[in-house]
């Protein structure tokens, strides 16, 4: 490194000397002439009163430079791309090497990438503080947090312990950091496993004492959420205009709790938990791994006749040509919207309904839009009561974003081709079950009517002991009926998507899941086969239809002076024929991929079928949407920061297949699908038989299908 000493060297009279003048002309050149440094045409002023926490044109950095001084103890320019070094490291290497330029090995070290902690943590703090805004960067207010990225490079660049070469301080918690997301440890469990390691290793190492230690670390790694506090009817939310509000204005509710001691905080009755999705759209393009693929839609190769991606589709197409300006900037993001109902408690727990809303990428090619690190969490809307059709409300904030991005777009940077652009983004369609496609649409799902097809060309009857009753519009606002519904038409609402100004051209708005109710409707086959108390459809009001509607005398209900029984159905399976079906499903596999381990979730002794889904995220049941949002985040940071690990690092973005020994086979004489070595079956495990011909049949195809050497014969 240079001699620094000339940025804190006393002038006489109050004037600059020539070599300060001259080092800060040094310093601008320096710090020009590594391209991660701009962001929308600034760069860090690092002055006395800015302290790196400002963006601002090179010409008025060096003004604030002249007239104010560098900020104390920087010696070392590392929020400028240098790498942080000691003191005791520094007069090391001016006693070695003398006056070597470090502009030029600084600069060399940039472009070689030697520290992809340091390139992870510059990426997120260009993210955080440039791009949050279209005003001129120069006209935004210091960071508060900017001293946190500043602390994170230098653990980047500070080892684990003196004379370590192979950790960092920040690549060591990053790791561990990933390892408990990736494997859903406890915070006991981490805690446990970090004073283990911190035991073993050399005294005065710096890796972090525990998980909330850690966590505290990463978090300027994270994008975080906002809690917004609602009525608990789903009436409105205290938002932008009505933040300031004490009670609903529409049922007079009170906003917060009675408080139970004083100078105790004010708690909300229910908060909404809402992620902004123009920060995590704007990491895809950060990130060297997803900015390439996120033109994929517009690049592919695409086939008459054959739809491998949405954008095949006629919707896409229709959306491009009615929208020309939007499509002809390839960068643009296109959104799916699902949500659905969950108990986070079991299916056999307490009625709770908790709704998370999901946007998916679909610029994204097949193989990755649906995969959990590119399917982003919104909102979570809080239970235990379903907002119904009230959902619009708990979707404004979401809708107003959206809005944002399509009329005035968010300053982005791509760093696969190295230059801002401003990112606009639109919400092709919805995908969802029956009842959720009734809530999010407006087109009510009971009824005549409640195919939006069909329309009156049906059989459809209301039983009289059925479940049916009458829209209710709001929790607290009453019944209310519209001349001719479920007449002519079955809408209840106009759906808050229609704020947004393209909703209207979308050519297919709402989509039906087919796989999710196709699933729904097994599980009530399923659970009315095999008598599941709660969950079976044949119930005493189904029962009392069968005696009006049906000539079944001996499925109608039988009447004793004390009770009522119901006779057992000839559908209903019995005890013995029940534990058949579950040592069936015990004993079932699919191939890798296929489906999930279905074996893993009967239990034979009670008779069930478990369905795990956001519920393992359900930490703390007394917080339920809290512990959610919590561990997503967590999850979300650990992501980000997979991207920079060492290839020889598996997480989730590049693990192994199952089978996969990491071994390879020589391929002389092998087709390429046999490159890999799969992991032996153990002697005892299964005995040996021959396949049958429909067996070897479908390997025989598989082998043909996925071999790269037969693919030109096949094309």
């Amino acid at each position: 490194m240079d001699d620094r000493s000339w940025m804190y060297r006393d002038s006489p009279q109050g004037l600059r000397r020539m070599d300060y003048c001259n080092g800060v002309q040094g310093f601008i050149n320096f710090v020009t002439s590594i391209p991660r440094n701009f962001t929308g045409g600034g760069i860090r002023c690092p002055c006395r009163k800015c302290e790196n926490k400002k963006y601002l044109h090179p010409d008025v950095v060096m003004m604030h430079l002249l007239h104010k001084g560098f900020m104390e103890n920087y010696q070392c320019w590392y929020a400028h791309g240098e790498v942080f070094v000691s003191e005791s490291e520094r007069r090391m290497e001016e006693t070695v090497v003398g006056s070597t330029s470090s502009a030029r090995n600084v600069h060399e070290a940039a472009n070689d990438n030697t520290n992809p902690y340091r390139n992870m943590v510059m990426d997120a703090m260009r993210m955080n503080q440039g791009n949050g805004s279209q005003c001129p960067i120069v006209e935004e207010e210091p960071n508060v947090d900017a001293a946190r990225f500043f602390d994170l490079l230098k653990d980047s660049d500070e080892p684990l312990w003196d004379g370590c070469t192979n950790h960092s301080k920040l690549s060591a918690v990053a790791q561990v950091f990933t390892i408990k997301s990736n494997h859903g440890l406890s915070e006991a469990g981490y805690d446990k496993i970090i004073e283990w390691a911190r035991s073993i290793l050399p005294e005065g190492n710096r890796l972090k004492e525990n998980f909330y230690a850690a966590k505290s670390m990463m978090k300027p790694l994270g994008l975080g959420y906002q809690k917004i506090d609602m009525c608990p009817n789903f009436c409105m939310l205290y938002y932008l205009e009505n933040a300031e509000m004490t009670e609903c204005m529409t049922c007079g509710h009170s906003r917060y709790k009675p408080r139970t001691g004083r100078g105790k905080t004010l708690v909300a009755y229910k908060k909404l938990r809402y992620f902004p999705i123009t920060p995590r759209l704007q990491r895809l393009f950060i990130s060297p791994r997803t900015a390439e693929h996120m033109t994929w839609h517009q690049a592919h190769h695409t086939v008459d006749g054959v739809m491998v991606h949405p954008s095949d589709g006629e919707a896409w197409k229709r959306f491009n040509s009615v929208h020309p300006h939007f499509s002809a900037e390839s960068r643009n993001v296109r959104l799916g919207l699902c949500t659905d109902e969950f108990n986070p408690f079991g299916s056999f727990a307490a009625p709770y309904s908790c709704w998370p809303v999901i946007l998916t990428v679909y610029n994204l090619p097949p193989g990755m839009c649906m995969r959990p690190e590119f399917m982003f969490l919104s909102t979570v809307i809080p239970g235990p009561r379903s907002p119904g059709r009230n959902i619009d409300v708990c979707l404004r904030p979401l809708i107003d974003e959206l809005a944002q991005l399509w009329s005035f777009g968010a300053l982005t940077y791509n760093i696969s081709r190295k230059q801002n652009f401003l990112m606009r983004a639109a919400l092709m369609w919805t995908i969802n079950d029956f009842p959720a496609y009734g809530m999010l649409s407006g087109w009510s799902t009971h009824g005549k009517l409640a195919c939006p097809y069909c329309m009156e060309n049906n059989k459809a009857f209301t039983l009289a002991n059925g479940e049916y009753g009458d829209i209710v519009f709001g929790l607290q606002s009453g019944k209310q009926k519209f001349p001719g519904f479920g007449l002519t038409y079955n809408w209840v609402k106009r759906n808050i998507f229609f704020k947004l100004p393209y909703w209207k051209t979308n050519l297919l708005r709402h989509n039906l899941d087919v796989m999710h109710i196709e699933k729904n409707m097994f599980e009530n086959i399923f659970n009315t086969v095999m008598d599941v108390k709660g969950k079976t459809k044949d119930n005493i009001k189904a029962r009392l239809d069968i005696a009006l509607y049906c000539n079944r005398k001996n499925m109608e209900l039988v009447y004793d002076e004390s009770r009522v029984a119901k006779p057992r159905a000839s559908f209903v399976l019995e005890k013995n024929a029940q534990l058949l079906v579950y040592k069936w499903l015990k004993s079932l596999c699919f191939p890798d991929g296929h489906a999930s381990n279905i074996s893993r979730l009967v239990n034979i002794e009670d008779c069930r079928l478990y369905l795990f889904n956001l519920k393992k995220k359900v930490k703390n049941k007394a917080h339920v949407e809290a512990s959610i949002c919590e561990a997503y985040i967590v999850e979300e940071i650990s992501t980000f920061i997979s991207y920079y690990f060492e290839p020889h690092l598996r997480t989730r973005i590049n693990r192994v297949p199952r089978h996969d020994d990491r071994g390879e086979v020589p391929s002389s004489g092998n087709l390429s699908i046999f490159s890999n070595t799969g992991r032996p079956t153990p002697k005892n495990a299964v005995r040996g038989r021959y396949l049958s011909e429909i067996e070897f049949k479908q390997a025989h195809n598989y082998v043909l299908f996925n071999c790269d050497e037969l693919r030109p014969f096949i094309q």
